[in-house]
């Protein structure tokens, strides 16, 4: 398979997106081209990161990521192929691979130069100088044949928990269409700070969930919920009986937004 797999700031109501698959097919017509998503928003590259990561490790071995969030060129910062963990991500040097995995350490990834001569690396490289090096990947071309290789890159420190007392304090780091809150707290985490111990999460006045269950379904309709998402991080929400006109709404029943912290307090000995 020659699986590419797309996140922008392009939108769906104009013909860029297709601009970018015309372009893929062209250069190698048994590309599968797949849209993750293309409303994020301009230049958010954080909630790029966020998608990248969530969908990163569901792709098989040798798929091909591009992203098209704050994609340009310019002095200092730019085009590059990222190898990681069989798996390969064409973008600008803005940063976006260190949102997505900051526990990557550097000798477990691989960067190179992304420069074709003749190329369309400035107008739009997404349809230009992308396309034509995730042909070259998904034709058998790894980039270690035909990139210079680079020691470094440019990293972004995004988000982290912190611990105040016995309270932990995390932050919204997604909000969904569903209106579904992701926290910057992954299950690995929660599990080395909590060791064991109780816990209690304030969602709105006199709403405490002490809880995590598995699905919407495990709580009755209307009551607040806290489960890992299925990339690990945590979510919180409301199980809404079929959506509807209330999906969405929960992130401002919370009156939480991204950025916006909540604190999560634990119980008991955590030496014990």
């Amino acid at each position: 398979m020659s699986i590419v797999a797309l996140i922008s700031d392009l939108g769906t109501k104009d013909h860029y997106v297709s601009l970018v698959k015309a372009s893929l097919l062209n250069h190698n017509p048994t590309i599968i081209p797949v849209d993750i998503t293309h409303e994020i928003g301009p230049g958010e590259i954080g909630d790029a990161a966020f998608l990248f990561r969530s969908v990163w490790n569901n792709f098989p071995f040798g798929s091909v990521f591009i992203n098209g969030v704050s994609s340009y060129k310019q002095a200092g910062r730019e085009h590059i192929i990222i190898e990681y963990q069989d798996r390969y991500l064409i973008t600008a040097d803005n940063g976006v691979f260190s949102l997505m995995f900051p526990e990557a350490q550097n000798e477990e990834y691989n960067i190179y130069l992304l420069d074709i001569e003749g190329a369309e690396d400035m107008r739009f490289p997404m349809s230009g100088v992308f396309a034509m090096a995730a042909a070259q990947i998904t034709q058998g071309n790894l980039p270690d044949q035909w990139c210079e290789r680079l020691s470094d890159l440019k990293k972004i420190k995004g988000l982290e928990p912190y611990m105040n007392g016995q309270d932990l304090v995390t932050q919204v780091i997604y909000v969904d269409h569903f209106g579904n809150l992701y926290f910057n707290l992954t299950k690995k985490l929660f599990e080395e700070v909590g060791k064991g111990r109780s816990f209690a999460i304030p969602v709105r006045a006199q709403t405490t969930i002490n809880k995590f269950h598995e699905r919407f379904a495990d709580v009755e309709i209307g009551s607040e919920v806290a489960f890992w998402g299925q990339n690990d991080y945590l979510v919180i929400s409301m199980n809404r009986d079929g959506g509807g006109e209330r999906a969405g709404t929960f992130s401002r029943l919370m009156n939480l937004d991204l950025g916006d912290s909540l604190t999560i307090s634990f119980h008991g000995d955590a030496n014990r």
